[in-house]
Formats: C-alpha cells, sequence, structure tokens
C-alpha cells in the first residue's frame, strides 16, 4: 500500500531532501552489504581466471601423459628419387631395404574406341540436352543401335526420415515402372543399398527389395531417424500447380516431355469447378477465350490463353523422355560397387559426367573436346578385380553413344610389386603403411637397392618437452602474482554515488586497489604450487627407468636461481637432447610412467593429478559457468546476501514511507492550522 506524501506545500520545508538525508544514515548497513556481495563477485573472477589457467595446464599435461609425444620419429633414405617414407609415433626404430620396384601402382583406364560426333561438322555440344542433338553421335547412324535407349515415363526422386526402427518404407509412388525396379537407388544416410528381387537366406545386410507397388522392405531394420533417400521410376507424372496469381505460363516440374504424352490439362477454378483443356500443337491456336493450353516439350513451360485466376489449380500428366546406364566396380576387399544413373533427355553431356565423377563408384569420367574423346578412370590405383576389368558399364549410352564398347583402349589396374628385406610383395596404392612408417614408391628399379632407417627426432621431442615448460612457467608465475598482491583494505567497492563523484580514471585506479589481494595466500592455490614443485623435483623409482634419468635434474631441467621466480624450471635443451638420444626409453617413461605407487608415478601423471585436485577444490569453492549459485561455496554466500539485500530494501522502504508519513501529518497539521487562522482573521479584520 503506497503512503500518501505531502512535500513542504504548507510549511514550505523541502521535505524530500530532509528524507534522503536521513535515509542516508539508515542505508549505511544496506552499503556495507552491497559491498560485500561486489567483494565476493570479483573474489569469485579471480578463482576462475585461476581455474582456467590450471585446466589448461592440466589439458597440457594430459597430452604430455601419452607416448606420442616422445616418440617423434624420422626416417632417412638413400634415394629420395626412388623411395620416400616418413614415420608416426608408432613406429620403432628400425631399418629397411628395398632391393626392386617391379612395378608402380596404376590406376585403371579406358579410353573409348572413337569420336562421339557424327562428323566435324556436326559435332556434339557437351553442354546441350541429349535427346535434341541424339542425331549428331557416331552411334545414331549405326543401324544396331542408335546409342539411345530412350525410355518414356518419369524419373521420381524423394527423401523420407524414418520416424521409429522399422524394415519397410512406403515410397509416394505407388504404381513403378516393373521391368526398372532393379534399377532404383536406394541410399540409407547417405550409404548404397543394393536393390534385390529376393532375400537370400539368412539375409545379407544393406540389400533391399523395390516392390512395384512402392514399398520398400529392407534386409534389416533401419534405426529411427533415419533418412532413406530414393530414385525409381515410374510410367508416367502428374503436376499440380496452383497459381500465385492472375497468370498463364506456368512450369512443369519435367523437361524433355515425350511428344503427345500431355492430351488433355484440368483447370479447376477457386469456386471448385473444373474444365478439361486442350493441348494444342501450336502456340498461335491460343487465342482468346479458347480452352487451349500449349506445351514447349523441351523445357516444360505450359501456357494457357487467358490468365487463370489466384488459386486455380492445374493438374497434368504427361511423360519425360529418360535414359539409364550403369557402372561397376570393385572396393578393396573385392566386393563389386554398382550404380545406376538415370537421365532426363534435356541432360548434357557434361552433367553426365558431373553425375559419374560425384558417385560413388569411384570412377572419374573426361570428355576432351579436342579429340572428341572420353574415358574412364578409377580414382584408386591397383588391382581389385584380378579375375577381369576393373570398370564395367552397361546400358546403350555408354557401350555405343560413348562407344565404351568391346573396342575401348584399356590400361593401368596394376598394384605395386616390389621386395623389402628380401620379401616380394605388393600394394594396390604407390604410398602404403607398414609398422608405422608410410613409404612411398616414385620409380621401378631393379639394381641399387634403397636403404631407410627409422629413428628418433630428438629435435622434435625437445620441442615438445619446451612448449610445456614454458607454460607451466606461465602458469605458476601468473598464480604466483595473483596470491601475492597486495591487500588494500581501505578501499572497499564504490557506491553509485561515490562513483558519481568520481571521474572514470579516479574511478578505475580506486577499482584496482579495491580488486587487488582478494585470493592473497589462497591455501588451494599455495598448496598447488607447492605440490607442483615437489611433483617435478622428486626421483620416479620405477626400476625400469635408468636411474641416470629418473629425475628432471639429470636431464637438464632445473630450478631457476632467481627466488622470487617462485621455482620456475630452467631448460638447458643441449643436456636434454643428449638424454633423449641415449636413453629414449627412459626419458619417455620419466614423463609418462604410470604406476599404483606414486613415488613410481611419471611427472605427467603426478602433475595431472594435483592440477585435477586444485581444479575440483576451485570450482566446489567458485564453482563455473555451467553451474548455479547454490551448487558452490561462493555462490550460496551471493544468494545469502542477496536475501538479507532484499529484506533490508524492504524494511528500508517501510522506513521511508513512515517519515512520509509523519511529514504528511506535520502538513496536514499545519495546514488546519492556516486554515484556522484563516478563518479568525475574518472577523478580527470587520
Amino acid at each position: 500500500m503506497s503512503t500518501l506524501r505531502i512535500s513542504g506545500l504548507a510549511s514550505g520545508m523541502d521535505v524530500d531532501s530532509m528524507v534522503k538525508e536521513m535515509m542516508k544514515a539508515q542505508r549505511l548497513p544496506l552499503d556495507k552489504l552491497n559491498q560485500k556481495k561486489q567483494l565476493l563477485e570479483w573474489q569469485k573472477d579471480d578463482y576462475r581466471t585461476m581455474n582456467t589457467l590450471l585446466s589448461s595446464l592440466k589439458d597440457l599435461s594430459f597430452s604430455m601423459k601419452l607416448t606420442s609425444s616422445y616418440r617423434a620419429r624420422t626416417v632417412t633414405t638413400s634415394d629420395e628419387s626412388r623411395i620416400t617414407a616418413t614415420a608416426s609415433s608408432s613406429a620403432n626404430p628400425a631399418s629397411y631395404n628395398i632391393s626392386s620396384v617391379e612395378k608402380l601402382a596404376s590406376a585403371a583406364t579406358k579410353v573409348n574406341a572413337g569420336a562421339l560426333s557424327k562428323s566435324s561438322t556436326e559435332k556434339i555440344d557437351a553442354n546441350a540436352g541429349l535427346y535434341d542433338q541424339m542425331t549428331k553421335f557416331a552411334s545414331y547412324a549405326d543401324s544396331s543401335s542408335t546409342g539411345f535407349d530412350w525410355k518414356q515415363g518419369s524419373i521420381e526422386k524423394e527423401t523420407q526420415t524414418v520416424g521409429t526402427a522399422t524394415d519397410t518404407i512406403q515410397l509416394k509412388g505407388k504404381n513403378l515402372e516393373s521391368s526398372l525396379l532393379l534399377s532404383s537407388t536406394i541410399k540409407v544416410n547417405g550409404k548404397d543399398y543394393e536393390v534385390v528381387s529376393s532375400f537370400s537366406d539368412p539375409k545379407s545386410p544393406g540389400q533391399v527389395i523395390v516392390g512395384q507397388d512402392g514399398k520398400l522392405t529392407f534386409s534389416e531394420q533401419l534405426a529411427a531417424n533415419s533418412s532413406v533417400s530414393a530414385t525409381y521410376f515410374t510410367p508416367d507424372h502428374t503436376d499440380t500447380i496452383t497459381a500465385p496469381g492472375e497468370t498463364k505460363d506456368f512450369q512443369l516440374s519435367k523437361t524433355s516431355i515425350v511428344s503427345g504424352s500431355l492430351t488433355t490439362v484440368a483447370v479447376k477454378t477457386s469456386a471448385g469447378a473444373v474444365e478439361n483443356y486442350t493441348v494444342v500443337s501450336d502456340k498461335s491456336l491460343l487465342t482468346t477465350g479458347s480452352k487451349n493450353v500449349y506445351v514447349d516439350e523441351k523445357t516444360g513451360l505450359l501456357s494457357v490463353a487467358d490468365n487463370l485466376e489466384k488459386g486455380a489449380e492445374i493438374s497434368a500428366t504427361y511423360k519425360e523422355n529418360y535414359l539409364t546406364f550403369g557402372i561397376q566396380t570393385y572396393d578393396t576387399d573385392g566386393k563389386a560397387v554398382k550404380q545406376t544413373f538415370a537421365v532426363n533427355g534435356s541432360t548434357s553431356l557434361n552433367t553426365v559426367i558431373n553425375q559419374i565423377n560425384s558417385s560413388n563408384v569411384g570412377v572419374t569420367a573426361f570428355y576432351d573436346t579436342q579429340t572428341d574423346r572420353m574415358t574412364l578412370t578409377r580414382s584408386q590405383t591397383g588391382n581389385f578385380n584380378p579375375n577381369g576389368d576393373e570398370i564395367n558399364t552397361t546400358g546403350d549410352f555408354l557401350t555405343w553413344a560413348a562407344r565404351f564398347d568391346g573396342n575401348v583402349t584399356k590400361s593401368g589396374g596394376e598394384n605395386a610389386v616390389f621386395t623389402i628385406n628380401g620379401l616380394k610383395t605388393e600394394r594396390t596404392s604407390n604410398t602404403f603403411a607398414m609398422n608405422g612408417v608410410t613409404f612411398t614408391l616414385k620409380q621401378k628399379f631393379d639394381t641399387g637397392s634403397v636403404s631407410l632407417a627409422v629413428g628418433n627426432n630428438a629435435d622434435d621431442v625437445v620441442k615438445n618437452i619446451k612448449a610445456f615448460f614454458d607454460k607451466y612457467n606461465e602458469t605458476i608465475s601468473k598464480v604466483k602474482d595473483k596470491i601475492s598482491e597486495e591487500r588494500y583494505r581501505k578501499y572497499d567497492p564504490l557506491s553509485d554515488e561515490e562513483r558519481e563523484a568520481m571521474t572514470d580514471k579516479q574511478a578505475e585506479l580506486w577499482d584496482e586497489k579495491a580488486k587487488s589481494g582478494l585470493i592473497k595466500s589462497d591455501p588451494i592455490l599455495s598448496s598447488a604450487l607447492n605440490e607442483m614443485r615437489q611433483n617435478m623435483f622428486a626421483a620416479v623409482t620405477d626400476s625400469s627407468i635408468n636411474p641416470k634419468y629418473n629425475q628432471l635434474a639429470k636431464i637438464g631441467i632445473t630450478t631457476s636461481s632467481n627466488y622470487l621466480e617462485g621455482g620456475k624450471l630452467v631448460l638447458e635443451e643441449a643436456k636434454l637432447k643428449k638424454a633423449i638420444e641415449d636413453d629414449p626409453a627412459s626419458v619417455e617413461k620419466l614423463f609418462t610412467n604410470t604406476s599404483s605407487v606414486s613415488s613410481e608415478n611419471g611427472l605427467m601423471q603426478r602433475v595431472y593429478d594435483t592440477l585435477g585436485k586444485a581444479v575440483n577444490s576451485i570450482k566446489d569453492k567458485a564453482g563455473n559457468s555451467l553451474l548455479v549459485n547454490s551448487q558452490f561455496v561462493i555462490g550460496k554466500e551471493l544468494n545469502d546476501l542477496d536475501t538479507r539485500i532484499d529484506a533490508f530494501n524492504e524494511r528500508l522502504t517501510q522506513i521511508e514511507n513512515r517519515y512520509y508519513s509523519q511529514f504528511t501529518a506535520m502538513e496536514q497539521a499545519i495546514q488546519r492550522s492556516n486554515q484556522q487562522s484563516a478563518y479568525l482573521s475574518q472577523y478580527f479584520s470587520q
């Protein structure tokens, strides 16, 4: 309930100013609470900043626990023009001798039998639709085949997301072309499924049966939320188009429309009436008022004589010209990889080539306009089909129009054959891995062997160790500086009124003093620094480590002589490198060894454990961005302060209302007195 406030109307006093001054004294305890809250907020931020530093060092110490940081390998070869090699951290020091390379791996290539065009004067355009220029192909003059087994119907594509686990899906199309069921392409989450007419017993995974009714039956259950993409064939296609506004031109979804396949078009008005329009062969017959429609069979643009109203619906059923062809290759296991391609009559040769190149069959198609010829090349080297061709083609388009018939020129498809350490072997690629070493064969030879040696790359190991200790020194320096900051207790956080009375620079300097030393001599951080120093210099007592290298000081890493630096480590690179070269296994274990006995743990395990405890302790005290206040100590204190501040604000409101009530009562009394005085003065003035 609000209090009636009459501010000095009768007395002439500045009541608002008087109440404000009186409330200043009442607000002093609230200012103290707000200052304490601000200090806790700053302290929380300081802790979290330190925890970010410690967490980064902890992450790096985890990486340095891995043996890969100490197993940088280098490979030297006696003849880099013949063979080069690189080694991973898993490679052991070893020697290899390659005495001969009989064959280099090559990719299978097919060059077609000749020019695609009928003549130099009547040459095909690789960017034009195939249907409109099929007579320009050389194969078209062949009485046995035109090279184009054009089909009439429709190529349908759709994608569905499986809601729940199932082994069946119903396509939108429910009347599929029966002769082309096996030519359908089905992908699940991007992976090709093999289309079969029936399943074996037991069923093989990755197979699907395509029913003429549009039902897909999979050989295994598909997981929920799987994405299924299907390309299939139907006898015809129906478009339903709603006029977006008054218009007489509509674009059908298909092009290269079969001549005569569209005879009538149904037009439904917004009122619901349906009229059949007649398809005419000449656009000039679209006279005003006629119920005629013209279709550009090449582009699929449908036009009527008069504008149709917005919301009118056109329905057209027709066929498109299309053809299919297939390519089969083999994977690294020798299993056949097949894909059927379906292209519309308006598709260009270049688009066909792009579809082949972006498919999963692993073939690169190329058309050379200069020679007017095509090639097909495997994207992988090697022989994956010892019993036949690496690339097999089906369908009239590739066999005859593209001229990949029996007269093609074949090459490649061979494995690399070489002798290593006396053993003759082969690989499908000229670059291959063996025992952690990746070899690259660059040329054939049968005399003068090539020797390769795998050794330690001490320089890289030194770099890895140095990078860690640079981070270590940076971290302990920042933590030491923070917990050594001077605490200026006379500098409390500024209130709003105090901040308004200062310049920005003055307030900034004041805040700097007020924030200083909030975690001075913090026991968690101090303990972590002390423990890390002990971690670093206590010997690792595991018996598998050479005593000459079981302590940092013995491999060239010592404490700075300047005690003010708080235990920074100084690295003598030459001594460290020599230790790595002399006994890499002991140096590696000095850092990475793990054991149930703490004294046998490597330095990185010790530091990782120490940092883990410190990070968790600070998180318990100051939280992180993922925790709410009630989940850590300072947060609980902040919540408590918020409760006390809210309660005190409510109390101040009550006090202020009481002051105003008292002044209002005084004003009302003065006003009544003034009224009485004025009333009496009337009689004395007579």
